[in-house]
């Protein structure tokens, strides 16, 4: 991994100081809540060293650590070091997007990210992105084969790093402006498991299956005809947004926090999952999230309060950021807007989410 130790060394004081201002910021990372850590070792992750905790961690074949939740991000123009910059760490995560048409995946940048130490999550999305508009590919087509020679290539380049690697295929199938569009859920099932089953032939045993849906309260009736099966997803995923001023949500006038945004879904999966064939047992990794501005105070403590709040569910493992916007109004990126950077930055020096150099090598064995 490309850690920096000096670089988040010289604004130690400075988030320290906010820690303090803003209150309710735990600098606590056993994630269990039994007790505080000692003064003497908050210092601890900060220079770079281990904890007591984690001299215990393993981290198994489908990249869940048993301490603690990878950090990431689906950065603003494909570009995760200026997030890494403006926030003082690296992301141990780093999330990629690539059309059913791309037969060189993993590419450049995802082998660059992958030489560097960092975890590679990447949505196989069913549109062309190999044309102007990336152009909607209808599940049938993908069932029926059209894409076999791409799919295949692309479970060959990722079965050659012979590292774990997170894949979607066509994330959010629940979303409104997605569900029944390119298919029936029969046919976003039928899709999905055609491809894992061309990846498994090519060999990709290191791809790490990640379903993901949006999490939306409105859209969990949707979940059960979207599974593809216990068997062909390792992970489950959803994401955590607040969307207060968006353009697209008009009557989103609210503020949702951090846990309001990600509590119905693991609720759901933890008390319905179960009658649906759906495993609780699955690790869960928050695929996105955000918040646009609601306020210096607000917007800072809305990122701040994410490490307390994923200490108690203990299922959540990964947590990566969407630093992009829609619209002017719906703007989630950490780079314009001062008070979440630094409540971003707060929450990433938090040890629960800030695993050392040990626990990331531990990751690149399990694909020896």
């Amino acid at each position: 991994m490309l850690r920096r130790p000096g670089r988040g060394l010289a604004a130690t004081g400075a988030a320290l100081a906010t820690l303090v201002l803003a209150g309710g910021v735990s600098a606590s990372g056993d994630g269990r809540g039994e007790e505080h850590m000692p003064a003497s070792d908050r210092w601890v992750p900060l220079l770079g060293l281990a904890l007591p905790q984690w001299y215990g961690c393993t981290v198994s074949e489908i990249l869940e650590p048993s301490c603690g939740v990878w950090w990431g991000a689906s950065p603003y123009e494909d570009d995760v070091e200026p997030l890494e910059e403006l926030v003082d760490r690296d992301m141990d995560l780093v999330y990629t997007w690539r059309g059913v048409d791309q037969g060189h995946v993993p590419g450049k940048r995802e082998k660059r990210l992958v030489a560097q130490g960092r975890i590679v999550h990447t949505n196989i999305e069913a549109r062309r992105f190999n044309e102007r508009g990336h152009p909607a590919v209808d599940y049938e087509d993908i069932i029926d084969g059209e894409y076999d020679a791409s799919l295949r290539s692309q479970a060959r380049g990722i079965a050659a790093l012979k590292v774990p690697y997170f894949v979607t295929f066509d994330h959010e199938a629940d979303a409104g402006r997605r569900y029944k569009v390119r298919g029936t859920p029969e046919e976003f099932v039928a899709a999905w498991r055609h491809v894992v089953d061309l990846y498994r032939e090519e060999g990709a045993d290191n791809a790490v299956w990640v379903w993901n849906v949006t999490g939306w309260p409105g859209n969990l009736d949707r979940l059960p005809g979207l599974w593809p099966g216990n068997g062909y997803v390792d992970w489950i995923s959803w994401e955590g947004y607040n969307m207060t001023g968006c353009e697209s949500h008009p009557g989103w006038t609210h503020v949702v926090s951090f846990e309001e945004a990600i509590a119905p879904a693991y609720e759901w999966i933890q008390s319905e999952g179960p009658e649906h064939g759906i495993d609780p047992d699955k690790p869960v990794m928050i695929g996105e999230m955000g918040t646009t501005d609601i306020g210096p105070a607000q917007t800072l403590l809305w990122y701040a309060d994410i490490p307390g709040v994923l200490k108690r569910y203990e299922r959540i493992r990964a947590v990566k950021l969407w630093d992009n916007r829609t619209t002017h109004e719906c703007d989630f990126r950490i780079g314009a807007n001062e008070f979440a950077r630094l409540g971003y930055r707060v929450a990433g020096l938090d040890p629960y989410v800030h695993m050392p150099g040990r626990v990331h090598r531990l990751s690149e064995l399990t694909g020896d």
